[in-house]
């Protein structure tokens, strides 16, 4: 066991035993205090069929229910009273195990009167043999997509020789995660066990809502256990696909969210007579949401189509418009590409642009310029306007039409200040030890503040050296994922095939983009601690 190990150790075990006070003026920050227990903690040959704890000051319960976790957990869940205003009683329904040793975890599950503090990290335990089994096993659990920890996952021991008991059974032991994402089991029977955990919506203790997201060991773990374990928490991807909602909008964009990702899509007519549409298309970044728009006007309210992917038919939906379609097009600013050349989006897809109704104004003087389309139907460059001063896009109606033949109005467009000073250039050499990373593919990814990637690149092996120009100044995040099955985007797992999420690593701290200036980064890939 390494220092770090056996520091991580001290921690949890500290936590677990110290009762904290609060300070703070006259407001009652003091959690109650467990004076005794009868019979007293940590009894052996534990035959009763109550326990009664009794605290310093008058008590309360709050969602007992939910809070109070017995682990190994009960048949049938206990009676937990106050009585007398300062002893919390736990009537036991029912016989426990013979040779067993119980864990009451109370905590949250009662407070102070006055200010609600809880009695945190409190616990008992018994057991019904002549020992208190004494094996641990400890970690912490993280997002798997994010790196951040998860407080509250139910985390959970179960003694089958499949993950079949997580879906269907009941766990031998389990715990929740604090707000550092940290676990500790204690007083195990020593043993082998698979490892999971859950986010136990329903409060049922197995994974059987698919909205829950989980985590697992990918190999049985054998109590007493000195590893730290990470488990790296992903809601599987839905059994099947499906479209969750089809609206469609008032530009006439047929907005399709998905149950996941997909690849392509078609829409095949089963009411039209003459032949297929042709549709506009449009996707999101994570590919689950896509916007169609047909090539016909005339498209009834209510016509079918089938939706395909290369699999076959996804789903049957029917296009119904809310209303009817304003004819002008309208246009607005959409940022800057990768390079600082300007970028407007058209409400609708374009299929003609008239550069001679097109000028750019910068200060007092007018120039010609032109719109070239890029990645989307409905985003075009502007080509000639600088990116270092203010300018004014005019265009004069009919400068541009869409597929429907809805032309614009006359607009202005204001392209500033586009100071050069507002962005800088970042370049990150990616370099890692022998072995310290798996082999690639890998995607390297830029993200804001606000956690969206603004900046992607795909690479098939490290070290890797990444320029990107013209970055927007601020605060930023860098990612890597690596794409193990080579499809371009971050996976999730899947508990079915034993399969983990695709490994996710981040630069610790932040990188700082400062306006005019060229920003350098080496960044040494390590994996994250097991």
């Amino acid at each position: 066991m390494t220092r770090y190990h056996v520091a991580f150790l001290i921690l949890l075990f500290a936590a677990c035993a110290q009762t904290r006070e609060l300070s703070g003026g006259a407001k009652d920050t003091i959690a109650p205090l467990l004076l005794s227990a009868e019979p007293p903690d940590g009894t052996v040959r534990f035959a009763n069929d109550r326990i009664t704890l009794r605290f310093n000051e008058r008590v309360r319960l709050d969602r007992v229910r939910d809070r109070l976790l017995i682990s190994p957990p009960l048949e049938k869940i206990p009676d937990v009273t106050i009585r007398a205003g300062q002893e919390v009683v736990i009537h036991l329904r029912a016989p426990l195990l013979p040779n067993t040793t119980y864990t009451f975890n109370i905590g949250d599950a009662v407070t102070d009167i006055t200010e609600n503090n809880p009695a945190a990290g409190l616990t008992y335990v018994v057991s019904t043999g002549n020992t208190l089994d004494s094996a641990h096993i400890a970690g912490r659990v993280i997002d798997a997509f994010t790196d951040e920890p998860e407080e509250g996952l139910m985390v959970t021991l179960h003694t089958d020789t499949d993950s079949s008991g997580f879906t269907n059974g009941r766990p031998a032991y389990f715990t929740r995660t604090d707000k550092q994402g940290v676990f500790l089991l204690r007083h195990l029977r020593q043993g082998r066990y698979l490892l999971h955990a859950l986010e136990d919506r329903n409060a049922n203790l197995r994974r059987d809502l698919p909205s829950e997201r989980l985590a697992f060991a990918d190999a049985p773990v054998i109590a007493p256990d000195s590893t730290l374990h990470t488990l790296r928490a992903f809601l599987p991807p839905a059994g099947i696909q499906q479209v969750k909602e089809a609206t469609v909008q008032p530009d006439r964009a047929w907005r399709l969210v998905l149950a996941r990702p997909a690849d392509s899509l078609a829409l095949w007519s089963i009411d039209r007579t003459g032949g297929d549409l042709a549709w506009a298309q449009e996707w999101n970044n994570t590919r689950d949401t896509v916007l169609f728009w047909p090539n016909d006007t005339t498209l009834l309210n209510g016509q079918r189509f089938a939706l395909h992917d290369r699999s076959g038919t996804i789903d049957t939906i029917a296009y119904r418009p809310l209303r009817k379609m304003p004819f002008n097009l309208d246009a607005q600013a959409a940022g800057r590409t990768e390079d600082g050349a300007r970028l407007i989006v058209a409400s609708r897809p374009v299929h003609r642009i008239d550069s001679a109704r097109i000028s750019l104004r910068i200060d007092s003087l007018t120039v010609p310029v032109r719109l070239a389309p890029v990645d989307t139907p409905r985003r075009s460059r502007v080509e000639g306007a600088p990116s270092d001063r203010s300018s004014v896009l005019t265009l004069l109606p009919g400068a541009i039409r869409d597929i429907y033949g809805g032309t614009n109005d006359t607009l202005r467009i204001a392209l500033g200040p586009g100071r050069p000073t507002d962005t800088g250039d970042l370049k990150v050499n990616l370099v890692v030890d022998s072995g310290a990373v798996p082999p690639g593919p890998f995607i390297f990814q830029l993200l804001n503040a606000q956690g969206t990637v603004v900046r992607t690149r795909a690479f098939a092996t490290l070290p890797f050296r990444v320029e990107l120009p013209s970055v927007p100044a601020g605060a930023y995040t860098l990612k890597l994922v690596q794409d193990t099955d080579d499809d371009g985007r971050w996976s999730t797992g899947s508990l079915q095939d034993r399969r983990q999420p695709e490994r996710t690593f981040r630069l610790a701290g932040e990188v700082n983009v400062r306006a005019g200036w060229d920003v350098a980064v080496d960044w040494k890939v390590v994996p994250p601690l097991p």
